[in-house]
């Protein structure tokens, strides 16, 4: 429920956003504004209200909201008997200037990049710029045998630059030709570099949900309250060194020695302040003794002023948003599989609520402002029924010096409509594959 609930909410004020960015300079430009709805009201609505001419509700369908504006070919005339439009009335959509019509259809878009930004700015004024470097970090990573990581290799660098956590927490490294990693092995420097078939493995673990790459972290441990390991004495900082004697190098090793146990109860070996001693602590019905890892990682602060973190929001807006053209040019070219790396509704929903677990309203936070992006993204594809469709019109009647024929934008708009329902079932797919 906190992971759906988690997703509603995002999903509400990215749409809210987006439609305001269509709705408000609309109204500023003198155009009758029919509807503006939260969710389509297809096939019928939840509530609804009208003010100054423009009905307001919410729909039953949550994929989505639309502004419909008086005289617009768009989507909802799909299915309809409508002749050539006759000429406009001085409110409709078409009777304005040009430039006013692309700047009412370019506004939604425009306004979850403002979203994101502001999102983002905020975050690293509060926050400032707080980066974990794992260049520093002796303990290095898992093995990641898919990859060629053994475990302990310090990373170093990712695709040329210092290695720090942020970097590796989200698979936009992986869009790298080739992804290339640098770790220390001992005393030896490995270059990894890896191969398509690799990329698409890693991507699988992202889009799962999971960590590409993992941090190897001591079986140094906190006790949950209440929990098994806390009921047996166990405390904050002790250290774990073996599961029935059986050696355990890290708090990974550790899970998977509990994992593998049978019984109702395990021995572990525990370091205390320099001291070695045995306890046996009980086992849930999921093989858990309900401890989390007591460690403190390597941190670099730097404070920003409201000028600054600004800069960085613009830098970090424009990075994700390179990075989304980068990702498209690589599922149209064949460089990445659609089936590894696109999600639809559901796996959107389980990352909001691993994302808000893992790292709490900060996060979450930062998660809503790339999720704001992606959506201009995708709104400003030329895919007629998307926003850039409207927009790619637009552009041909500024060249054309006239209207495309109303024929034409409605043989587009179908032929959208289908690109649309096909990439939203492969992703319902992709996501069901998943769970």
């Amino acid at each position: 429920m906190l992971t759906l609930g988690l997703f509603l909410a995002v999903l509400t004020v990215l749409i809210v956003v987006h439609e305001l960015g269509h709705f408000l300079p609309a109204r500023l430009f003198g155009m009758r504004v029919e509807k503006f709805y939260l969710f389509f009201d297809w096939p019928t609505k939840l509530w609804s209200w009208k003010k100054n001419g423009t009905e307001y509700g919410i729909g039953v369908l949550p994929l989505g909201g639309y502004v419909k504006i008086a005289g617009m070919v768009d989507e909802s005339q799909l299915g309809k008997k409508v002749s050539e439009p006759a000429l406009p009335a001085p409110d409709e959509f078409r009777a304005k200037p040009l430039y006013q019509r692309a700047i009412v259809i370019a506004g939604g878009p425009l306004m979850n990049v403002i979203f994101a930004i502001a999102v983002l700015s905020g975050l690293f004024f509060v926050y400032g710029v707080e980066r974990v470097p794992l260049y520093a970090w002796e303990y290095g990573l898992e093995a990641v045998p898919l990859v060629g990581i053994q475990a302990g290799d310090r990373l170093l660098k990712v695709n040329g630059e210092p290695a720090y956590l942020d970097r590796i927490s989200s698979p936009e490294w992986l869009l790298a030709d080739p992804p290339v990693l640098e770790v220390l092995r001992g005393k030896d420097t490995v270059r990894i570099a890896l191969s398509a078939a690799q990329r698409d493995s890693l991507l699988r673990r992202y889009t799962q949900g999971q960590e590409g790459l993992t941090l190897r972290l001591p079986a140094q441990i906190e006790p949950v309250e209440g929990g098994p390991a806390a009921q047996a004495g166990l405390q904050k900082g002790d250290l774990i060194l073996a599961v029935n004697d059986a050696p355990v190098s890290s708090f990974a090793e550790l899970r998977a020695r509990l994992q593998a146990t049978s019984g109702d109860s395990v021995r572990l070996t525990v370091q205390r302040k320099g001291q070695t001693f045995s306890v046996q602590v009980g086992l849930d019905t999921a093989r858990r003794i309900h401890v989390l890892p007591a460690v403190i990682l390597p941190h670099e602060t730097r404070t920003l002023s409201l000028a600054e973190a600004f800069q960085e929001g613009i830098r970090q807006a424009y990075r994700l948003t390179a990075t989304n053209l980068k990702g498209l040019f690589y599922l149209v070219t064949g460089r990445m599989r659609a089936s590894e790396s696109l999600s639809g509704p559901i796996g959107i929903a389980r990352l909001a609520g691993k994302t808000y677990e893992n790292t709490g309203w900060r996060g979450f936070l930062a998660f809503s402002a790339v999720l704001s992006l992606i959506l201009a993204f995708m709104n400003l594809l030329p895919i007629p029924l998307l926003d850039g469709g409207h927009l790619l019109f637009l552009g041909m009647e500024a060249v054309l010096r006239r209207e495309p024929s109303y024929r034409l934008r409605e043989v587009a708009q179908y032929i959208g409509l289908a690109l649309i329902l096909a990439l939203m079932v492969f992703a319902f797919w992709n996501d069901l594959r998943r769970l």
